[in-house]
């Protein structure tokens, strides 16, 4: 069987491949008929060759290739000729996997392929000679298997949790099944990881949203302090990039501009703590003011660039921002022009 995983999240390509090892039997003999390569540094030559040997005292060989089509795809794009010596690699790869013996196991693992492409839809060299099929021709014949491997997003995370979770034999309630998702985001092998500590911790009980908050970091949270950094030190490219990932991860304008203001009103807490206090650590300090002790190290860092009358300036910013988002303002247009201005204090 020839495998193609597409869009391959790291978390459910390793599951896939533990399982496809574990069909292998005995581990001490699985490993003699196990072979792996990065697309850079292999051929079709070389694949088909690892392929097509025979398995050594057991009934399957396993070859795992990672970034060959995408690789082979950008020479064919950068070749000004069908008659190229990447299609002509292309030819004899796709010509030759339906030739595969039945003790095969080809695993393809591709992070993402352009189906506008010669690998994806076929082609024909230049000179005389026969169609070449591309993936979805064999797909098609099924002569390869197609997975969508992709991290769910958003809003399929919760239900891809759950399941995961009952797969485990953990008993997750759906508040902290919601919190989980909210905190760790689409990061599987986190996520997983997050469960196994959680389930530790309770001990055969479910796992409550009380275990979550307690025991799991915000990565939305660390990522708004991303955005602070950049913004403390007057980094525009910095916090340009931190706010594309944060909406990337789904946070809506008024998330971040709540967030935002979060983290300036910890750091002015900070400021006037440190005036009055001369100088103190993150632990003192966090019991002093009822925040936990991570944003408050990361509150006395930023609130270094600042004085006690900038901060509150920024907040007079953010807070005719949020006035403008709620009186007819585009959101996203007004976070982008909030960022740029922070910048430049």
């Amino acid at each position: 069987m020839v495998y193609l995983f597409l869009n391959a999240d790291e978390f459910l390509v390793a599951q896939r491949l533990a399982a496809l090892k574990a069909a292998l039997g005995d581990p001490e003999l699985a490993g003699l008929n196990i072979a792996e390569s990065e697309g850079p540094q292999t051929n079709a030559a070389d694949i088909l060759g690892q392929a097509s040997m025979m398995p050594f005292l057991a009934e399957r060989r396993l070859v795992i290739v990672r970034g060959y089509l995408g690789h082979l795809e950008k020479r064919m794009a950068a070749s000004k000729s069908a008659d190229s010596a990447a299609h002509a690699e292309a030819a004899q790869f796709l010509n030759g996997v339906p030739a595969l013996p039945g003790s095969a196991d080809l695993v393809l693992v591709e992070l993402n392929l352009d189906k506008r492409r010669a690998p994806w839809r076929g082609f024909t060299p230049d000179k005389a000679g026969l169609p070449v099929p591309g993936l979805q021709d064999l797909i098609q014949a099924k002569q390869v298997h197609l997975e969508e491997l992709a991290a769910p997003d958003a809003r399929g995370l919760p239900a891809w949790i759950d399941q995961y979770a009952k797969q485990q034999g953990i008993a997750v309630e759906p508040r902290a099944v919601q919190l989980l998702a909210t905190f760790v985001g689409a990061n599987l092998r986190q996520l997983a990881n997050e469960l196994d500590k959680l389930a530790t911790y309770s001990r055969g009980r479910a796992i409550t949203a009380a275990d979550v908050d307690l025991l799991v970091s915000d990565a939305s949270e660390a990522m708004i302090w991303t955005l602070t950094d950049a913004l403390s030190q007057r980094n525009p490219r910095a916090a340009m990039q931190s706010l594309h990932a944060l909406r990337r991860g789904d946070a809506n304008a008024f998330y971040l501009l709540t967030m935002i203001a979060r983290q300036y009103r910890i750091m002015l807490k900070v400021k006037d703590a440190l005036a009055g206090a001369g100088s103190a650590n993150e632990y003192d300090l966090a019991k002093q003011l009822g925040e936990k002790p991570f944003p408050l190290k990361k509150a006395m860092q930023q609130a270094a660039g600042y004085s006690a009358g900038d901060l509150v300036d920024v907040l007079d910013r953010l807070l005719e921002a949020d006035f403008a988002m709620k009186t007819g303002a585009d959101p996203d247009t007004e976070i982008d022009l909030l960022i740029a201005e922070l910048t430049r204090r």
